[in-house]
């Protein structure tokens, strides 16, 4: 890619460095009144709105806006006025005569003055040989009274070709030999540079100063170069240098001897005594020379020259072109020097490679002016094209002639001076610039203004970001120091997001430190955050710097710009109010592609933000900022005591306990704001006692709460309300908390085209305050309470080592003395145990527990836990029991025989520890065993006759089993029924099988000795059932092992032995039972309490002996009475009545046929 294009998609690349989002306006802190702006309109096609910048001329604010594609790219600036919402264009006469400059690619406005601008285009393109030049042009104005000044950063004046005068001395002290030597030495000289683009003229002097050819000459008899300078005469003489020097600059150096302007002159003047001119001096030669800008060269030869240089450096433009030999013979010593001099000088033209090298171009290419800044003392601009792309800064004074520096490092192709700030601190200067191509990451650079020395730097860290493309310096606390540095990525993408804003420090040394970095919504990749930056001063009321971005490529090419907030040290991360172009107006594009706000456009003493836009400008302007100061008060110190009489309980009314006070303030946090008063209404609410679920204090009504709405202005407005209680409360010690919360709605001021203020976000919108109760310390205001602790183990004989099991202790507190604050109780129990928790279950005041596990402190065979009280006090007098609650956390493996307690009560105010603070206990640590009893194959029934009953074998078998592995002894106690109320007896013979170990039993002969006789009247569920005499047999085991077990049998002869009774048909039962226990005191039965005893019950039914006789008598009365109910109810149905028919005649039949007639009616006989 050759130069010139690779310079025009460079330029080009400006232009897209804009932003946009349409979507809707969110912001949680508006400061900028986005619905009423003011927008200017430009063509689109002249890029209008590029540049905005704030200025003041004649009392008046204005935006100046750039349209650097205006008149065919030549560029304009236009004014736009606030309150009359016109434009109009800013005429520079100087700008007319150079065309396509893009005046307005950059645009500054003085540090320290608000009327001193500085306008820049940097695409001036000027012909110089085979290359078109791209510099800049810069100008800057004051006041707009006409009074511009044009200057023209990093220019390369166009220098086409060498014109050199040789210049040597013929005086008497050069002989002919030496003479020859001389013409020798420059003939060579000029052939080894001979070109199209170098030529030559030779003058000789002594006294008398002739021209041997001038440049004319020389073009036209090259050839008889040589012939004319050895045969040209001697006039010897003096040596007049300065006056040989001021003719050769008079009458050689001219356009009618050949010269051509836009040449590099040069000088060459050889030499071999001092001066003794009488008629002019250096001082007039080296000026008359400088006029002219032509370089010098001393050649001095002989000993005088070696050690007496003076002359020579007058002559000399400068040290470096001061050549001293030592006779006419070391002449040829020098000519390479010469022609390296020569040949490299800046305007010899150079052949053009297929492939230039990075050190090719100097400053042909420049583009001075593509970012700038003013301060009071200099003009710094950016020349991103100097050097073969380099890159660098140009520092200019404002004096006559203006002292130029030029600050960059050799990083090819790195755009320096891309984008310029200034810091300060202290004493010291700093420009920083961007190099966004340094290495395809970005980089800024940092150099002190005073020793042009490059003193910091920090690196992007993605490929394509253009970190570093705009930058912006914040004096976060306004003390005059710079305290961050604003770094635009705009072409970061992350996938979501496209573009940041990295934020550094900067401290004394120009170090830089990265602090954070923003970022715009997401779903805007290509959105370009961070193209425009700006510092905005204080807009938000609280003393420190707030910041816009640009972002004009959201949301589709519309734009939006983001306001971040100062806090200490840093920006806030997440924006206070985001601005988008579709909110605004739904013409723009681009919104957000410049951004300045310095200065108050619309006279309200605030700062007003301009935006620029694609053919549009836009000013937004800044909301005054108010707070919303609330004060909560209560009558008193503390809240009075309950009545003493408390304690009886039997006092319930309600009473006073004091008042509280609610002011509200408006406070203008916008302190210059000069256009009315402001008002705000707002919506507040009271509430007492929150802390509480059901309020101890209450308003009127018995309400704990209050609503109302006010306006509020600059003067205070308060509300007092009459707090309510019981005058016996069950928690006195806890303060209360009263709560304010409110909500605020901004008034518009009418008086300023009813702009709407705004509520700065840290407002507080909620105020608690915390009120005491007053404390019951008796006289002296100390109290001095006195806890006491005791416990049991709530009747539990050991520590049952099993998940299931749960030891309750029983605590019983008390305070003998005064009011105890933030009474504790901790435990200390061995590490076996786990804690469940723990509850107040009786006390003489209501309590309740929070309680908490502590963390082992080293001693792993001890555990830690705690419980504080609600309320937090203890009143004299309290006695509660506590039940706390334990589970054994270890399984079956803890090798101590006990368990540790030690429990102690607490207080904030009881400074010395007695012995009833504390109490301790152990507990026998009991292991599980799995030992079981159960019935074997048993007699299930018996019967007998009631006549003669006989005997009957009756058998109960039982069998004990160990089924754990650990070894125990075991008691077995049997209970036999021997004797039932029917008279029978059984007649036991106990057996025993399977015993290995240590073993005894009660003896037999007991069985039949002091028997005593239970009266039974209802069912029995343990123990032996069915008899009236239940002796018991007791077994003892010494070692039943894991796996063994031992069967008890009991049989013997079931028989009535008491004849006495007589018997009848019944059924009964009768049965036994067995049960296990173990060492209580190291053992529990760990099985469900079913197998820890067994029953066998037998069935007993006595049957009565067959008679037939009452079945015989009885059926035949039976049938008897049976025949004489079917006879008595046949005769009452008349069955054994007989009717009989009256016998007739036949006449008497035939008399009696019928007839058609009635029968006559007779008597009745």
């Amino acid at each position: 890619m050759g130069p010139i294009i690779k310079v025009k998609l460079f330029y080009q690349a400006v232009f897209l460095l804009c932003l946009s989002c349409g979507l809707p306006c969110f912001s949680a802190f508006s400061v900028f009144d986005f619905e009423a702006p003011v927008i200017f309109l430009g063509e689109k096609t002249d890029q209008f709105g590029y540049r905005v910048i704030q200025t003041r001329s004649g009392g008046t604010s204005w935006l100046v806006v750039s349209a650097p594609f205006a008149n065919n790219r030549t560029g304009s600036l236009f004014r736009c006025s606030y309150d009359t919402q016109k434009c109009q264009s800013i005429v520079l006469n100087y700008a007319k005569d150079i065309p396509r400059i893009s005046l307005g690619v950059s645009l500054a406005a003085a540090e320290a003055s608000e009327s001193k601008i500085m306008a820049c285009g940097p695409t001036w393109e000027r012909r110089c040989g085979q290359l078109d030049y791209l510099n800049g042009i810069c100008y800057i104005l004051n006041d707009f009274d006409g009074n511009v000044k044009k200057i023209q950063p990093t220019f390369q004046e166009c220098v086409f070709g060498v014109d050199a005068v040789i210049l040597y001395d013929d005086s008497g002290s050069i002989n002919d030999d030496n003479l020859r030597i001389m013409k020798d030495f420059f003939l060579d000289l000029m052939d080894s540079v001979a070109g199209a683009h170098v030529q030559f003229a030779v003058v000789q002097y002594s006294s008398i100063f002739t021209v041997v050819f001038d440049f004319t000459t020389y073009n036209n008899t090259r050839e008889k170069i040589k012939e004319l300078i050895h045969n040209f005469g001697r006039f010897r003489g003096e040596t007049f240098t300065p006056s040989a020097i001021v003719h050769v600059v008079d009458q050689v150096f001219t356009v009618n001897r050949g010269m051509r302007p836009h040449s590099k002159k040069l000088l060459i003047v050889l030499t071999d005594g001092v001066s003794n001119d009488r008629r002019t001096t250096f001082k007039e030669a080296t000026e008359a020379a400088n006029k002219k800008g032509i370089i010098r060269y001393a050649i001095g030869v002989g000993q005088n020259f070696l050690t007496a240089q003076d002359e020579l450096r007058k002559i000399a433009s400068s040290n470096e072109n001061v050549f001293p030999v030592e006779s006419f013979d070391a002449l040829d010593q020098l000519q390479k020097q010469l022609e390296d001099k020569i040949f490299n000088i800046e305007g010899v033209p150079k052949p053009l490679p297929d492939a230039l090298p990075s050190s090719f171009f100097e400053k042909e290419f420049s583009q001075g002016g593509f970012s700038s800044l003013l301060t009071s003392e200099h003009a710094v601009t950016g020349a991103v094209g100097a050097y073969s792309w380099t890159g660098g800064l140009e520092e200019a004074s404002f004096g006559e002639p203006p002292q130029i520096k030029f600050l960059n490092v050799s990083i090819d192709e790195s755009y320096i001076g891309y984008s310029v700030a200034l810091a300060r601190f202290h004493q010291r200067t700093f420009y920083i610039t961007g190099a966004p191509r340094f290495q395809h990451v970005g980089q800024v650079l940092v150099f002190e203004s005073k020793s042009g020395s490059l003193i910091g730097n920090i690196q992007g860290q993605q490929v394509g970001s253009y970190f570093g493309a705009e930058l912006a310096s914040v004096d976060l606390n306004e003390d005059g120091n710079t305290d961050l540095l604003l770094i635009g990525a705009p072409h970061y993408y992350n996938g979501s997001q496209g573009g940041n804003v990295h934020v550094s420090s900067i401290n004394s040394t120009g170090n830089l430190v990265h602090l954070q970095t923003l970022h715009g919504v997401p779903d805007n990749g290509l959105g370009l955050f961070g193209a425009a930056l700006a510092a905005l001063g204080d807009i938000s009321g609280d003393g420190l710097t707030d910041v816009a971005v640009g972002a004009p490529m959201e949301n589709e090419n519309r734009g939006a710009i983001y306001i971040f907030l100062g806090e200490a040290d840093r920006l806030k991360e997440v924006h206070s109010q985001r601005i988008t172009a579709t909110s605004v107006s739904p013409v723009l594009q681009f919104f957000g592609q410049s951004i300045q706000g310095r200065l108050d456009l619309s006279r309200d003493e605030l700062t007003d933000l301009a935006i620029g836009a694609l053919g549009s400008a836009v000013v937004l302007r800044s909301r005054p900022v108010f707070t919303v100061l609330t004060s909560l008060r209560f009558s008193s110190d503390s809240i009075p005591l309950d009545d003493p009489d408390c304690g009886s309980r039997k006092i319930s009314r309600i009473d006073s306990r004091g008042q509280v006070s609610l002011c509200f303030t408006l406070t203008l946090l916008s302190t210059k704001w000069s256009s009315g008063s402001l008002k705000a209404r707002i919506d507040f609410s009271l509430h007492v006692d929150v802390k509480q679920t059901l309020p101890r204090l209450m308003l009127e009504n018995e309400t704990p709460s209050f609503s109302d709405s006010l306006q509020i202005e600059i003067m205070p407005i308060c509300i007092n309300k009459t707090l309510w209680a019981q005058v016996c409360l069950d928690d006195s010690f806890s303060p209360v908390v009263l709560q304010t919360k409110l909500s605020v709605q901004e008034q518009p001021v009418v008086s300023d085209r009813n702009l709407r203020p705004v509520l700065h976000p840290e407002t507080k919108t909620s105020t608690d305050i915390e009120v005491p109760f007053q404390k019951d310390c008796g006289k002296d205001g100390i109290c001095v309470p006195d806890l006491s602790v005791s416990f049991n183990f709530s009747g539990s004989k050991g520590l049952k080592l099993s998940p299931n099991f749960i030891l309750n202790l029983t605590v019983k507190l008390e305070n003998l003395g005064e009011l105890a604050y933030e009474p504790a109780i901790s435990f200390h129990y061995s590490s076996v145990l786990s804690f469940q928790g723990a509850s107040v279950f009786q006390s003489n005041w209501p309590l309740f527990l929070a309680c908490q596990m502590h963390r082992s402190q080293g001693n792993d065979t001890v555990r830690h836990s705690s419980c504080r009280f609600r309320p937090p006090a203890l009143k004299g007098g309290t006695r509660a029991f506590l039940q706390v609650s334990f589970r054994s956390s270890k399984g079956d493996t803890w090798p101590d025989k006990f368990v540790y307690f030690t429990i102690r009560a607490q207080s904030q105010n009881e400074s010395n520890v007695q012995e009833n603070n504390e109490a301790t206990g152990r507990l026998p640590v009991l292991h599980p065993v799995n030992v079981i009893v159960k019935e074997l194959q048993s007699t299930a029934y018996l019967n007998f006759s009631t006549e003669d009953p006989g005997k009957k074998i009756l058998t109960h078998s039982y069998e004990v089993r160990n089924l754990d592995s650990n070894s125990t002894a075991v008691n077995v106690t049997f209970e036999l029924p021997l004797m039932t109320k029917q008279g029978f007896f059984w007649n036991i013979t106990p057996s025993y099988s399977n015993v290995k170990n240590h073993f005894s039993c009660t003896p037999l002969f007991t069985l039949r000795t002091g028997i005593n006789r239970k009266n039974v009247t209802k069912a029995i569920k343990r123990g032996c059932q069915g008899a009236v005499a239940c002796p018991k047999v007791y077994c003892f085991i010494n070692s039943l092992t894991e796996g063994e077990w031992i069967r008890f049998n009991f049989s013997g002869d079931f028989y009535r032995e008491d004849k006495s009774l007589k018997l009848k048909y019944e059924i009964f039962h009768v049965g036994s039972e067995a049960s296990i226990r173990v060492d209580e005191t190291r053992f529990f039965l760990n099985e469900q309490e079913g197998f820890h005893f067994s029953q066998i019950t037998t069935q007993i039914e006595l049957i009565s002996p067959f008679n037939p006789v009452p079945i015989i008598i009885g059926s035949t009365i039976g049938g008897i009475v049976l025949l004489a109910i079917i006879v008595a109810v046949l005769y009452k149905f008349g069955f054994f009545k007989r009717k009989r028919a009256p016998q007739m005649d036949a006449n008497a039949a035939g008399a009696a046929a019928p007839s058609d007639q009635a029968p006559a009616t007779s008597a009745a006989s």
